[in-house]
């Protein structure tokens, strides 16, 4: 491991000293935990695979102009990021990031040989043969299969369909799964049946994670919905919601809690866009948001991007890879959950700015899945949430309250 992070972390300092310098890791092995919990590894072969931990890069296009105007800006990174093409040998886990990344009408898989371009979410739909994905058909629906902590299949208990569902995929869009058709809908309910508080995730020694599942449920559902799952419990989405306010959030090691908040904020809007109060859980749900949207201030850097530890605390560590990643997954929270007005504000226009710079920067460069992809849709968020979606793009997503 130490090899790795020295390889992605110092390679100009490992080039001016041949040696092993693992030992000089060790005080920052808390933090780089944190910072690379979320992020692409090489989870099979050879160390010097790709960011993405496949054998194909996400190749970048030329090195582009940076535009001097904020705007322009951001639109120039959203237009550089979709063309840069997915290809049939990228694991499952860089496809539908990628997806996340630019959504399922834009996100496009190059065939090298025919050199056409298909919809990644028609390619996975339709069969295509991608590594790391399995789906399995159950009594309940289809499941789509999941290894914590890898980046080649899922790495989390329903982020897929979650991510998909962030980009209202229609309920009745068609898969196929070993030459039989589903829908979409039968992953949503898969979700719903598997749903638990009390079960154990991996090797019965982890919580179970239910930080996308609340998102699926309360999106398909209701943020009221409550039902019974395959296993007899009973629950809703309110017992959801206290559940994952009691799991860790600045210290997660999953993208530093921006995941779990994403999912508590979007339970809570729908709920509030329902007619449902401020109040019980769902007021401990809006101080945290509070809480968390001042943290990501507090700890910004000088230059606009946020801490290289997330939301734990100051950091501003110089490698780019992070500083994509935290920023760009801090701005994907904070584009969702803040207010029109509070987007505006000189501080979160600062963040925006910084990000963008920071991929202009590195646009000639072959950038990992797991910051590239949450930085563009935070972008895209933020674009349009001040200015409109680019395009015909919708902006599926459930507004703040007013209060």
């Amino acid at each position: 491991m130490f090899v790795w992070l020295e390889r992605r972390l110092f390679p100009s300092l490992r080039a001016a000293a041949p040696w092993r310098f693992g030992w000089f890791l060790l005080p920052l092995l808390p933090l780089l935990v944190v910072c690379f919990s979320c992020a692409p590894s090489v989870e099979d072969g050879n160390s010097d695979d790709l960011l993405d931990g496949t054998a194909t890069p996400i190749k970048a296009p030329a090195p582009l102009p940076i535009p001097s105007a904020h705007k322009d800006r951001i639109d120039a990174v959203l237009k550089h990021v979709r063309q840069r093409d997915l290809f049939p040998d990228h694991a499952f886990w860089t496809i539908f990031h990628g997806i996340l990344g630019v959504g399922p009408d834009d996100a496009m898989i190059l065939d090298p040989t025919t050199k056409k371009r298909i919809k990644a979410i028609d390619y996975i739909a339709d069969g295509g043969d991608v590594n790391g994905l399995e789906f399995v058909p159950t009594p309940d629906g289809v499941e789509v299969v999941t290894r914590p902590g890898s980046i080649t299949y899922q790495g989390h208990q329903d982020q897929f369909v979650a991510e998909m569902a962030e980009w209202d995929l229609p309920r009745d869009k068609k898969f196929m799964v070993d030459g039989k058709e589903y829908t979409f809908d039968d992953f949503i309910r898969q979700s719903r049946a598997h749903a638990s508080l009390t079960t154990k995730s991996f090797q019965g020694l982890d919580p179970l994670e239910l930080t996308w599942t609340i998102v699926i449920v309360s999106k398909y559902y209701g943020p009221d919905y409550r039902w019974t799952n395959n296993r007899g419990e009973k629950l809703s989405v309110a017992d959801m919601a206290n559940y994952e306010l009691h799991q860790p959030i600045a210290d997660s090691l999953v993208c530093g809690g921006t995941h779990r908040l994403f999912g508590l904020t979007w339970a809570y809007y729908l709920h509030r866009q329902a007619g449902g109060k401020k109040e019980g859980v769902w007021k401990q749900v809006a101080d945290i948001i509070a809480d968390y949207e001042n943290r990501a201030q507090q700890y910004q850097n000088p230059d606009g991007s946020f801490s290289t530890r997330y939301l734990q605390g100051p950091g501003n560590e110089p490698d780019v890879q992070l500083r994509i990643a935290t920023s760009g997954h801090i701005l994907e929270w904070l584009a969702f959950a803040m207010t029109d007005e509070q987007l505006r504000q000189p501080w979160v226009e600062k963040a925006a700015d910084a990000l963008a710079l920071m991929v202009l920067e590195n646009s000639f460069n072959n950038l990992d899945a797991g910051s590239l992809y949450p930085a563009t849709h935070g972008l895209e968020l933020y674009r349009a949430r001040l200015w409109g979606p680019p395009g015909s793009h919708k902006l599926p997503i459930p507004p703040p309250p007013k209060d």
